[in-house]
């Protein structure tokens, strides 16, 4: 009987020893995939790579992220789903152009997904949203499109940076070449939210600059669907030229809506890269013919990259990339490129190597430029040609090494 409680005790005592080691161990483990001490330790410590991705799903945006993640997934397949030699995972949320959507979105990815890297959003005032949790938080975020000026300047932050353009890049770039060579004045039309009116705000300052006048600022709501009204108005003023920024759906019904009102061959039409990207320029068709643009991709670039990565995306895909695949195509590159330079995807690793970072791009040469964390990337002055039943931009002109001011000048 003593026996029989002897063995009975000690088998008690062998199964809590156990049932400890099992907590012990289950914490360990827990540690290593947490974020601890406002830094990014996370499962890049076993060798797997995590990035979150915010973007528009839905509405008016969806297109430009269809485009991101394509290009995106391209440059994995490309190098056997590893960046930086690690192994990645994706987790995409929708953020549908929504500042409060995308914090909840976020703190999903951070807190529950714990996520190492974060690429993203489309717009503006989300990347906004965004920038104070980040900074917060202390994850790398690379900006795949959202062109907000102020990310560069006053809202700068060590932890993100930019691998697409800023609004005052799109808005400056073919302003100097249009007050030269096209009219002296102008009509302006964008959506009525931030990144329209930085847009137009870089316009206007660099075509007066070069000795034009705009007579006229026009702001239509997003998702307008009849632009007849501000087209009315637009050409009431008589302008040499109208230049106007929209997106997606938006910039292919302005563009269409723009023929139907009978302005097009009657006042030059000039925009920013959008109206010169497969994204607008397919669906538009010959109402696209002749717009001048000021664009920092096409599909039509004369570089042996581009070629490479037109073909495989052709390939994979069944159709031409647009500005906002290579967006998602150079984000896939700069990870690659910053962790395999840290030799880790600790944020505190990698914001040491993305300040100044150089790589090629389909685009041309891109280098983070430490002042802003913006691309310094070439422009390039096109104008639309019909060419074998498609819209072809045929480069005129290379604006090399567009670089953004380190202050605003606009203060």
């Amino acid at each position: 009987m003593a026996k029989k409680k002897r063995f009975l005790k000690m088998k008690i005592a062998t199964l809590i020893m156990i049932a400890v080691m099992l907590v012990i161990t289950g914490c360990s483990q827990s540690s290593g995939t947490s974020v601890k001490d406002g830094s990014n330790e996370s499962k890049s410590s076993s060798g797997t790579l995590k990035i979150g991705f915010i973007l528009s799903q839905t509405g008016t945006f969806a297109p430009l992220s269809e485009g991101i993640i394509n290009g995106f997934k391209l440059y994995l397949e490309k190098h056997d789903g590893m960046l930086g030699g690690k192994k990645v995972e994706i987790k995409v949320e929708d953020d549908e152009a929504n500042p409060q959507v995308a914090l909840r979105k976020y703190r999903q990815l951070i807190h529950s997904e714990k996520v190492d890297i974060l690429v993203g959003p489309i717009s503006s005032s989300v990347v906004y949203a965004l920038r104070d949790e980040v900074e917060k938080d202390k994850i790398v975020l690379i900006d795949a499109n959202a062109a907000g000026d102020d990310l560069s300047w006053s809202k700068k932050s060590d932890y993100v940076y930019r691998i697409s353009f800023s609004n005052w890049q799109n808005g400056s770039s073919a302003a100097k070449y249009l007050a030269n060579n096209v009219g002296k004045t102008a009509v302006v039309l964008a959506p009525d939210y931030p990144a329209g009116k930085e847009v137009l705000r870089a316009f206007k300052d660099a075509f007066e600059a070069a000795g034009g006048k705009v007579v006229k600022e026009l702001y239509p709501k997003l998702n307008t669907n009849d632009f007849a009204p501000y087209l009315q108005q637009a050409s009431a003023e008589n302008p040499d030229l109208i230049y106007a920024f929209f997106t997606g759906s938006d910039g292919i019904r302005f563009v269409t809506q723009y023929k139907e009102f009978g302005l097009k061959g009657q006042i030059p039409l000039a925009g920013t890269l959008e109206f010169g990207d497969e994204l607008i320029t397919q669906p538009a068709g010959e109402a696209a013919e002749g717009i001048i643009t000021g664009i920092n991709y096409s599909p039509y670039l004369d570089n042996e990259l581009n070629k490479q990565f037109v073909q495989a995306y052709e390939e994979k895909y069944g159709k031409l990339p647009n500005i906002f695949s290579v967006q998602g195509y150079d984000s896939a590159a700069i990870i690659d490129k910053a962790v395999t330079e840290a030799g880790s995807a600790n944020s505190e690793d990698l914001i040491k190597v993305l300040k100044g970072i150089s790589f090629d791009s389909p685009r041309g040469p891109i280098t983070i430029d430490p002042a802003t964390n913006n691309p310094i990337q070439n422009f390039y002055i096109a104008k639309n040609k019909l060419k074998d039943g498609g819209i072809v931009p045929e480069v005129i002109e290379t604006v090399e090494n567009v670089t953004m001011p380190e202050t605003s000048p606009f203060e």
